[in-house]
């Protein structure tokens, strides 16, 4: 679903667009009604009403990358840690049939 948008140059172009859903005044307990809204998930473009019209404004300011504050929940957990070369995978290796490694040799 699309709803056209006028951009700053005068082109009308087709952007994706959401039913967003509109209280009626006039009977509370009744249907609401639903219209037509422009998605605002484009990084350069904004997009505002004027009237019965759909605008596009370039965006101000800048985009930033979001930092976790925490470490992940995970990295907690011992055996999640754990990579090939650890103790818990030579005692894996080693339930599998395989005899212990002799080291005198």
């Amino acid at each position: 679903m699309t709803i056209a948008v006028r951009f700053p140059d005068g082109s009308v172009r087709n952007i994706p667009a959401q039913l967003k859903e509109i209280p009626n005044p006039a009977s509370p307990d009744g249907q609401p009604g639903f219209e037509r809204v422009p998605l605002n998930c484009d990084p350069v473009w904004r997009f505002q009403r004027v009237g019965d019209d759909w605008y596009a404004t370039p965006r101000s300011g800048s985009l930033s990358l979001l930092k976790p504050i925490l470490p992940e929940w995970w990295r907690t957990v011992r055996h999640m840690n754990m990579d090939d070369g650890t103790p818990r995978a030579r005692k894996q290796r080693q339930s599998q049939g395989r005899g212990p490694i002799d080291t005198a040799a």
